[in-house]
């Protein structure tokens, strides 16, 4: 049998503690793919008895509803989905048989939004209806009230609203979403302050990461002037003639020979290992104390100082001894013969 199910549009629902509420409906949410196909197979129940589920379904259920697809209908300025109802219990059909109609209403589970607003119709509206996910349908008993109880259970009448009692905690008539794992009510201070929360640790986490790429591309840029600095070292050598290495080391050598040990080998030293060689371990000490980057002129100027010191201090000299005579004068030298012939022969 026929029957047109729910519709668009704004309805009226009142709260526990008396106070009323407009809540709109819109086509797309109404006829939405996936609210539909929660439709085929709920169960038809005799008024409502909360949520229907597989523990109470033989206790409350007189039928279903069709699985065949629900139709669009318009009616009086508003669209209605109409569905095709299968009633198996006795009491219930001859009830339909004598009435011949019945009102209908809906169990279903919804998300409400606080965002007031105005239809396309000129409909003042509280707050808008989304993913609405049907549980059951109702047959009202004659002269029974328009009510219902449920934390999450919405209740939708045929008639153009519905001012019976309605039970529901806060919660229900708010909408919650998960934050970090919490569930918060969407707006509040709590959604806001988590997000608040949320945002700024993403914002040190992108601080933390650009940070962290500044120095990589600062230590980068470094090693790329080293390298460069390499390699420009490396050409100049290149470029230089065999020769002139050589001779430039022998110019070192020598240079610093004059202030290093007796008998110094070179083999296997570096440069520095030279230098510290010639300026000795009591000032390498002292010179490991300066930062670093006076240590090199610190060397320098001591190796200076060591070199001109050593071109600066005279050669000795050999004096040969001399032996007196007893009167204190050097003896005199004896003439030999064979010179004054030799002289005398190739002085003719």
């Amino acid at each position: 049998m026929p029957a047109t199910i729910a519709r668009t549009g704004v309805q009226t629902y009142r709260r526990a503690d008396g106070t009323e509420v407009r809540e709109y409906r819109a086509p797309e949410q109404v006829f939405s793919a996936e609210s539909l196909a929660t439709l085929g197979g709920i169960p038809i129940t005799i008024g409502h008895p909360g949520a229907v589920t597989p523990a109470n379904y033989r206790q409350h259920a007189v039928g279903h509803v069709s699985d065949l697809p629900a139709a669009r209908k318009a009616d009086g300025g508003a669209e209605w989905v109409e569905a095709q109802l299968v009633v198996n219990d006795g009491a219930a059909l001859a009830r339909i048989d004598s009435e011949g109609e019945v009102p209908i209403s809906m169990g279903y589970t919804a998300d409400v939004l606080p965002q007031p607003g105005v239809t396309p119709a000129g409909e003042r509206y509280d707050a808008v209806q989304t993913n609405v996910r049907f549980n059951h349908l109702a047959l009202w008993p004659a002269g029974g009230p328009r009510a219902g109880a449920g934390a999450r259970l919405r209740l939708d009448s045929k008639g153009d609203e519905m001012l019976g009692e309605f039970k529901q905690d806060d919660a229900s008539a708010k909408r919650l979403v998960k934050v970090d794992g919490i569930d918060v009510e969407f707006g509040s201070e709590t959604h806001v302050s988590l997000l608040e929360r949320a945002c700024k640790a993403q914002s040190d986490r992108a601080d933390a990461a650009g940070a962290a790429l500044k120095a990589a591309n600062d230590a980068a840029g470094e090693a790329k002037a080293k390298l460069d600095a390499a390699n420009t070292e490396l050409t100049a050598l290149k470029a230089r003639d065999v020769n002139a290495l050589v001779q430039d080391e022998l110019d070192f050598r020598s240079k610093h020979l004059p202030i290093l040990p007796a008998k110094y080998d070179f083999t296997g030293k570096t440069r520095d290992q030279v230098r510290a060689d010639a300026v000795g371990a009591e000032l390498m000490t002292a010179a490991s104390k300066l930062p670093e980057g006076e240590r090199a002129g610190y060397i320098s100027a001591h190796i200076g100082l060591k070199l001109d010191a050593a071109s600066k201090t005279p050669v000795p000299t050999h004096t040969p001894s001399v032996k007196l005579d007893g009167n204190g004068a050097p003896p005199t030298p004896r003439k030999d013969p064979r010179k004054a012939a030799f002289d005398a022969t190739w002085s003719k």
